[in-house]
């Protein structure tokens, strides 16, 4: 007498979190029933291309896997638009600040010597100073920790960008240098994202292919997992373990 065992997860419905699998087709997953070895217990999944991906545990009973698909040519194309307007937001705010920059400091222990530690050693970490937005928001552009003179361990070279955590430098110089550099990541930033569109469009991307970076005992966990292994280009399946 045979037994049909009822899926765990009904196809193409979500199971929760924000790169949970939407109502769409999916590739199929075949799966095989786990074996019992000297090891362990082995489950193994074979993936919509054709490879097998295997877990053996002595401890545990896998009763899910999660499938992580490749990046997707519209998501791809989605994060890197979005990643240059950031990129671009940076670069205008920055500009702006540094056309007449305004600081602000603030000390971060009010209860001991901000410039000495307990040793009577001088340290650097007592005050935060920071770059503020020209358009009078609170949130600052950059941070960088000092003394109460303005003293900060550390300090970019100007040419380079090449930080020296071993010398002293002074906190509004180093503030704009660490803004310079920002600017000078988010240009290349949009330079790397508008070449990965490119790429796209003509068929030269590389997506990736398909894997499972977790397996667990329980559904609850499995959602989770799923949540946390999806990036904004990919898409993570929850999928039911026979056995």
């Amino acid at each position: 007498m045979s037994t049909e065992t009822p899926a765990r997860q009904p196809k193409g419905v979500p199971v929760g979190g924000q790169f949970a699998a939407t109502s769409h087709a999916e590739p199929e997953v075949s799966l095989t029933s786990p074996k019992v070895s000297s090891r362990g217990r082995t489950t193994s999944v074979t993936l919509p291309n054709g490879t097998v991906a295997t877990r053996t545990s002595k401890t545990k009973e896998y009763t899910h896997a999660v499938v992580l698909g490749p990046e997707e040519p519209e998501l791809v194309i989605k994060n890197r638009e979005a990643r240059i307007r950031s990129a671009q937001a940076d670069i205008a705010a920055r500009e702006e600040a540094l056309k007449d920059p305004k600081f602000a400091k603030k000390q971060r222990f009010r209860d001991s010597d901000p410039d000495h530690d307990h040793r009577g050693e001088p340290v650097y970490y007592g005050f935060e100073y920071h770059l503020m937005p020209a358009d009078g928001s609170r949130e600052p552009l950059e941070t960088i920790r000092g003394n109460s003179k303005g003293d900060t361990r550390g300090c970019y070279d100007p040419e380079t960008f090449d930080y020296d955590v071993c010398k002293v430098g002074r906190a509004v110089p180093e503030l704009k240098h660490q803004a310079l550099l920002r600017i000078k990541q988010a240009k290349e930033s949009i330079v790397e994202s508008q070449v990965d569109i490119e790429a796209v469009k003509n068929g030269t991307y590389d997506f990736g292919s398909y894997g499972v970076p977790s397996w667990s005992s329980r559904l609850d966990l499995a959602q989770k997992a799923a949540n946390q292994y999806a990036g904004w280009t990919r898409r993570a399946t929850v999928v039911p373990v026979d056995g």
